[in-house]
């Protein structure tokens, strides 16, 4: 009991020295950041104008949220990146010192079913479904021309391995991941990113410079479609990576929750 209570406070004196630290780096460094509505910010300056006189011929996208979120901010989208796998992976490790939620007189399967199983669901969710999967990599593909990009599409990828899992009458047809192989996916994901990060500087370019990537690109115009091709690449990489997570986060939950309530 005592050991308890002493991890407990281990904790609660942990969370205190966290915020602690927080508070004091903005206080030691008030200028770190820009001030909130600080109109000499560079945001405010050149940046904006910038990005919009300049996305299309420096990135060779015609949506210009995704030339800043792939291309100017590839650094940042990289690390939003990370951190959907870091929240995978610790969803897993919290929660997989639970005990899983089990009960020997029905099977997984049928307690689904009393939950989520009926014939109008059935129905419409075998019809949505894969309008969601197609529309998933109209939304990876066109994010370089229109609204959509990586984000959207591994969540809509997400949603249809959901609808899937939960109507036990689907059999399951887009497979049943562990949570330990989603996570491994979501890894595989990140890594796709920093790879398509890593091929141009073999073409003596810098870290997510997609124009150097060593794909024989020699007339600008080939540069400006290769440019789009490493825009894509690393799309793909946050598609894989937020879809494993989000499945990830689903599958520890499902183990874990009694649905006959």
């Amino acid at each position: 009991m005592n050991m308890d209570r002493n991890k407990d406070r281990k904790k609660i004196v942990g969370v205190f020295f966290v915020i602690a630290v927080v508070i004091g780096v903005f206080f030691l460094f008030p200028d770190l950041l820009p001030a909130v509505d600080d109109a000499k910010a560079p945001v405010h300056t050149y940046l904006s104008d910038y990005y919009i006189e300049n996305s299309l011929e420096d990135t060779g996208a015609h949506n210009m949220v995704t030339a800043v979120l792939a291309d100017y901010r590839g650094f940042d989208t990289l690390f939003e990146t990370c951190v959907m796998f870091l929240a995978g992976v610790t969803a897993l490790m919290v929660l997989s010192t639970t005990a899983k939620v089990t009960k020997p007189e029905r099977s997984r399967k049928e307690r689904l079913q009393i939950s989520f199983g009926s014939t109008v669901l059935d129905i419409a969710f075998r019809i949505i479904v894969p309008v969601i999967v197609i529309y998933a990599f109209y939304v990876l593909v066109h994010g370089e021309l229109s609204l959509g990009g990586g984000f959207q599409a591994g969540a809509l990828l997400a949603i249809a391995y959901m609808i899937d899992r939960i109507i036990p009458s689907f059999n399951s047809s887009l497979g049943n991941l562990k949570e330990e192989t989603a996570a491994v996916i979501a890894g595989v994901g990140v890594f796709i990113y920093i790879l398509t990060g890593l091929l141009p500087m073999a073409g003596s370019g810098n870290f997510l410079e997609y124009g150097k990537l060593p794909f024989g690109a020699d007339t600008a115009e080939q540069i400006r479609q290769l440019h789009g091709t490493g825009i894509l690449l690393i799309e793909i990489g946050v598609v894989v990576c937020v879809m494993a997570t989000i499945i990830n986060i689903l599958e520890v939950v499902l183990e874990r929750t009694e649905f006959d309530d």
